[in-house]
């Protein structure tokens, strides 16, 4: 595979539980993409002896299991909050993990570009705007979606609560933020799964023969 060849990196962002997987998943049906999850990496990495470490040195031995291993959480009760040690200790935990985050993405970008043969590489990261990795994107799509369905989505498949989820979110930016920074929306309601999948696919589509006329 040419590393010429024009394939678009497109992050996808939304509110939690906006069906961003769900969306990658449907285009995976439709067209050859490949679908980089952040989450999975961020999962990945607290794998790391030099990530465990800090981590250790940070929060202590109580945020680890018996096998030594992050029990995520332990660490997700004293990184999310509104209270100010909360806050502060997210932003030591994300000083440790967004670094090595970063540095994974772009090698798995960089690796689906020059050996995939795919029209486009999808990025679900929930945090991608406010970790500052918009660079690693040509192109962002917010999936919208009510809130009364994301709630019922992270209820079922997270077993949160609502005030859960409200904790979660107050980390993100605002979603008229995050709506206003994308280039392109897409609708994922309940009964709408097949249609957001049929748009993003036409999106990519849009993008090569924007490329096309452009050259």
């Amino acid at each position: 595979m040419s590393s010429h060849t024009f394939i678009p990196t497109i992050a996808l962002i939304g509110g939690i539980g906006s069906g961003k997987s769900a969306v990658a998943n449907k285009v995976k049906a439709l067209r050859s993409v490949e679908v980089i999850d952040a989450d999975q990496i961020g999962h990945r990495i607290l794998e790391f002896p030099d990530v465990q470490q800090n981590i250790r040195e940070q929060f202590g031995t109580a945020v680890f299991d018996e096998h030594g291993k992050v029990n995520r959480s332990v660490l997700a009760k004293i990184v999310f909050g509104e209270e100010t040690q909360h806050k502060e200790s997210l932003k030591k935990l994300e000083e440790i993990v967004h670094p090595e985050i970063h540095r994974v993405l772009e090698q798995e970008i960089l690796s689906a570009k020059t050996t995939k043969n795919v029209d486009a590489i999808l990025i679900d990261a929930a945090v991608i705007l406010e970790a500052g990795w918009k660079e690693l994107c040509d192109q962002i799509v917010f999936i919208e979606c009510p809130f009364d369905q994301r709630l019922k989505r992270v209820t079922q498949n997270r077993g949160w609560s609502p005030a859960e989820l409200g904790k979660r979110e107050n980390q993100q930016l605002p979603l008229s933020e995050k709506r206003k920074l994308a280039n392109y929306i897409i609708h994922n309601n309940d009964d709408n799964l097949e249609a957001a999948g049929q748009d993003l696919s036409e999106f990519i589509e849009v993008l090569h023969k924007r490329q096309k006329t452009n050259k």
